[in-house]
């Protein structure tokens, strides 16, 4: 941890000092209010350099596994930090299929590396949102797939995707929902010149970026801070939460 990143974080543990009421901590990050439990701010290692709510020692367990269908355009580290939590049988889960939307998509090699069914469907080639959607449908339906993981899936879904799985469509957003929503959420951060960012898994509804948080990571942003230095930062925390996203969503597929 750099100097300006341990004052960062000094500045944050004062103003929670300062804030904690009885043993419940309510943290006014940008625009959004995260409730805390104290017991599980001390778990999640608050003060060192990262917030994770909520925060679960050990991720919930399923029986029979997952089956997680993928959606990435990128280049594919939340896919992988997925497909090692499932190895390191820290997520129940299979990921039964991935899809992206270009032949370049680093996320392509993740999947021949782990031995993944990868299928590329690319998006210029369907006249429609929906259309687009349908081919996708069909290509997880062949593969029994149960729910929807979107990591850096660069088109919006219409309803047709999202009635044939529903609320069992998650995404990974690096941002504090509800700031910042859609695309260039580092640059908005950026240039708003706000004080702490991070990231975000929700439920996916129609509108951009909207659906019900499941998990958020926080961490502060840097006077040295550009855009890649940012996200790079961002995404090592992304690969602490996608799993648990997935887990705490399918808690509610399960019941």
């Amino acid at each position: 941890m750099d100097h300006l990143e341990r004052k960062s974080m000094v500045y944050l543990k004062n103003k929670l000092n300062g804030w904690l009421i009885k043993k419940m901590l309510i943290i006014e990050i940008n625009t959004v209010l995260l409730n805390i439990d104290f017991n599980q701010l001390i778990m999640s290692n608050i003060f060192s350099n990262q917030i994770i709510n909520p925060y679960f020692k050990e991720l919930p367990r399923f029986t029979p596994k997952i089956k997680l269908g993928i959606l990435a355009s990128g280049k594919g580290s939340n896919l992988e930090a997925i497909i090692q939590d499932i190895n390191r049988n820290i997520l129940d889960a299979e990921i039964m299929c991935l899809i992206v939307n270009n032949n370049n998509c680093g996320a392509i090699e993740k999947a021949k590396k782990y031995n993944i069914p990868y299928s590329i469907i690319i998006h210029q080639e369907y006249k429609t949102r929906e259309s687009l959607d349908e081919a996708i449908i069909s290509k997880f339906n062949s593969y029994n797939v149960e729910a929807i993981v979107m990591v850096g899936w660069m088109r919006i879904v219409t309803n047709i995707l999202l009635k044939e799985f529903r609320g069992k469509v998650i995404n990974l957003h690096p941002s504090l929902l509800p700031s910042f929503k859609g695309k260039d959420s580092i640059k908005q951060a950026l240039k708003n010149k706000v004080k702490f960012t991070g990231s975000t898994v929700h439920l996916v509804e129609e509108e951009v970026d909207s659906g019900e948080i499941l998990v958020q990571t926080v961490l502060p942003i840097n006077d040295s801070d550009n855009e890649d230095l940012l996200r790079e930062r961002i995404k090592k925390q992304e690969h602490k939460i996608i799993s648990l996203g997935i887990a705490l969503a399918a808690m509610r597929w399960r019941k």
